[in-house]
C-alpha cells in the first residue's frame, strides 16, 4: 500500500513538470488580394478540366487515373501510412502474449542411476502500458499526421497530373496545328516559286531570284519535317503519362482552334490555404514534427505500466496432470536517472525539426502566393496578346497577297515579296503557339488555385 502511495507521489511530482511543449505555428501574414482584381470567392470545379470541352482530354485523364505509375505510387504511400497508424493505435491496447512447452530428458552418469525429468508448462502475459504523460497519443497524432501528409501529397500529385495531361494534350495539338501551317505556308511558296520561275523565263527575273525563292521553299519543307518530329515526341510523352506504350497509342484529337477559352477567378488569397493539398501537406507535416517533440519531451520522464501473467506447470510430458499455478500481477516503472543528454538533446533536434517544418509551410504559402499572381498575371496577358495576335495574322495575309500581285506585275522586287511572305509565315506559326500559351496559362491558373480540391481525406 505505501509503494502505490509512493509510486503516485512520484507521478503527481513529474506530472507537474511534463507540461507539453507550446506548438509553433505560422506567424505569415496573407495579403489581402492579388495584384489583379479578382471575384471574392473561387469557385472551381473539381472536374475543371471539362471547361475546355474536348471529350478526348476527358477520356485521357480518366486513363491516366488508372494507369499513372506516380499515381499508383502515391496510394501505395497512403497503404503504408495507413498501417504505420494501425501500430501507432494499437499501442492503446495492452499486449498479450502465451507460451507453451513441453520436455522429456534422461541423465545418465557413471556412477549414479539414470534420472529422468519431465515437463510441461503454459503461461499467459499482459502489459499495459500508462500513457501517463501523453507520449502514445503523441505518437498517434503524428502517424495521424504523416497518414494525412500522404494523402494530400497523393492529391498533389493527382492535381499536377491533370495538368500535366491537359498540357501535353494541348502541345501535341498545337504542334499538329504548326505542322498544318506549315505545309500550307510550303504550298504558298511552291506557288511563288512557279511565279519567280514564269518571270525568269520571261527574263523579267534574275537567276539570283529563284535561288531566293528555292531557299525559302527548303526552309519550309525542313520546318515541316521538325515540326512533324516534335509532333510525334509530344504524343509518346502523352502516352507515358496515361501509362501506355508510345508505340502502340493512338489518338482521335480536336483542332486547337475548337477548344474552349474558359474564364477563371481566383477568389481572395487566404482562401488559398483551404484549396491547395500541397499547402495542407506543409501543415500536416507541423502537425507531425509537433507531436513528436511531444513524444521526445515524454521520453525524459519515467515509464509505467501494469502487467500480469498466470501460468500452469506439471511434471509430466504432455500433460498438466497435479498441476502448480502462479498468478502474478504487478506495476513497473523505468526512469533514466542519466544519459549525459541524450533524452534532452533529442527533444531539441525534435524541436528544431518544427522549426524547419514551420519555414517550409510558409515557403510554400509564399510560393502558392507568388504562383497565383503569376498565373493571373499571365492569363491576363495572354488575353490580351490572342487580340492582338489576331490583328497581326490578318494584316500580314493582306501584306503577302499585295506583295505577290505587286511582284507578279512588275510593280516590286523578289525582296518585298520574301519578306511580305516570312512575315506571315512567322505570324500563322506565332498565333498558334500564342494559342498553346494562352492555354497553359489557363491550367496553370488551374492548378495553382488548387482545381476544386475541396480537402476532403
Amino acid at each position: 500500500m505505501l509503494k502505490g502511495v509512493f509510486l503516485a507521489l512520484i507521478a503527481i511530482v513529474f506530472y507537474g513538470c511534463s507540461i507539453n511543449p507550446t506548438p509553433l505555428e505560422s506567424d505569415l501574414e496573407l495579403p489581402e488580394e492579388f495584384s489583379i482584381k479578382t471575384a471574392d470567392s473561387t469557385n472551381i470545379s473539381a472536374i475543371w478540366w471539362e471547361n475546355f470541352d474536348s471529350d478526348t482530354l476527358n477520356l485521357l485523364i480518366k486513363k491516366a487515373l488508372d494507369n499513372n505509375p506516380d499515381i499508383l505510387i502515391a496510394y501505395e504511400n497512403i497503404e503504408q501510412a495507413r498501417l504505420q497508424l494501425g501500430i501507432s493505435e494499437a499501442a492503446y491496447l495492452p499486449t498479450a502474449s502465451l507460451s507453451a512447452g513441453t520436455s522429456a530428458s534422461k541423465t545418465n552418469s557413471p556412477n549414479m542411476d539414470a534420472t529422468t525429468s519431465k515437463s510441461t508448462s503454459a503461461s499467459l502475459r499482459i502489459n499495459y502500458e500508462i500513457d501517463l504523460w501523453g507520449k502514445i497519443k503523441a505518437s498517434k497524432d503524428a502517424a495521424q499526421a504523416r497518414f494525412d501528409a500522404t494523402v494530400y501529397d497523393k492529391d498533389t500529385i493527382i492535381l499536377s497530373m491533370y495538368a500535366a495531361v491537359a498540357e501535353s494534350y494541348f502541345s501535341f495539338l498545337s504542334y499538329r496545328e504548326r505542322v498544318t501551317i506549315a505545309k500550307n505556308n510550303l504550298e504558298i511558296s511552291e506557288r511563288l516559286m512557279q511565279i519567280v520561275e514564269a518571270k525568269y523565263k520571261s527574263g523579267s527575273a534574275s537567276l539570283l531570284d529563284v535561288s531566293r525563292q528555292k531557299s525559302s521553299l527548303l526552309s519550309q519543307q525542313a520546318n515541316v519535317e521538325s515540326l512533324q518530329l516534335q509532333e510525334s515526341q509530344a504524343k509518346n510523352a502523352l502516352a507515358v503519362l496515361i501509362g501506355s506504350l508510345p508505340q502502340k497509342f493512338e489518338i482521335n484529337s480536336d483542332s486547337l482552334w475548337d477548344l474552349s477559352m474558359p474564364k477563371v477567378e481566383a477568389g481572395l488569397p487566404s482562401e488559398l490555404l483551404l484549396n491547395r493539398p500541397d499547402i495542407a501537406k506543409a501543415r500536416a507535416n507541423v502537425v507531425a514534427a509537433n507531436a513528436a517533440t511531444r513524444v521526445a519531451n515524454a521520453d525524459r520522464f519515467p515509464s509505467f505500466s501494469l502487467s500480469g501473467s498466470g501460468g500452469v506447470s506439471s511434471s509430466m510430458l504432455m500433460s498438466f496432470k497435479d498441476p502448480t499455478s502462479v498468478l502474478s500481477i504487478a506495476l513497473n516503472s523505468a526512469y533514466t536517472i542519466f544519459d549525459g543528454g541524450r533524452l534532452n538533446n533529442l527533444k531539441e533536434i525534435e524541436i528544431s525539426k518544427t522549426k524547419s517544418a514551420v519555414q517550409n509551410y510558409n515557403k510554400v504559402i509564399l510560393t502558392a502566393l507568388q504562383e497565383s499572381d503569376d498565373a493571373l498575371l499571365s492569363v491576363a496577358y495572354q488575353d490580351s496578346l490572342a487580340k492582338l495576335q489576331e490583328e497581326i495574322v490578318e494584316e500580314s495575309s493582306r501584306s503577302l497577297d499585295i506583295a505577290s500581285l505587286q511582284y507578279k506585275y512588275g510593280s516590286s522586287d523578289l525582296t518585298t515579296l520574301l519578306d511580305a511572305q516570312n512575315k506571315y509565315f512567322s505570324s500563322k506559326d506565332a498565333q498558334a503557339s500564342q494559342r498553346l500559351n494562352h492555354l497553359k496559362s489557363l491550367i496553370s491558373l488551374y492548378k495553382v488555385l488548387g482545381g476544386g480540391w475541396s480537402g476532403n481525406i
